[in-house]
C-alpha cells in the first residue's frame, strides 16, 4: 500500500508541475497579448488623429460640424 501511495504522490506532484508550467506559458503569452493590443490601441489613436487632420485640410476650418465631430471622436 506504501508503495502506491508513493507512487500516486509523485503522478499527483508531476501533474501539479505541468499545470504550473502550464499557467506561466499561458501569462507570458497573455502579457504579450496585452503589449501587442496597447500598441494597436496607441496606432489606432494616431491613425484617427491624421484622419481628423486630413479632413480639417480637405474642407477647411469653415467646417464645423465635421470639426465637431472628429473632436469627439477622439
Amino acid at each position: 500500500m506504501d508503495t502506491s501511495l508513493a507512487h500516486e504522490n509523485a503522478r499527483l506532484r508531476a501533474l501539479l508541475q505541468t499545470q504550473q508550467d502550464t499557467i506561466r506559458q499561458m501569462a507570458k503569452y497573455n502579457r504579450l497579448l496585452s503589449q501587442r493590443v496597447a500598441a494597436y490601441a496607441s496606432e489606432i489613436n494616431r491613425l484617427k488623429a491624421l484622419v481628423a487632420k486630413l479632413q480639417r485640410m480637405q474642407f477647411g476650418k469653415s467646417s464645423e460640424k465635421l470639426r465637431a465631430k472628429t473632436e469627439r471622436q477622439i
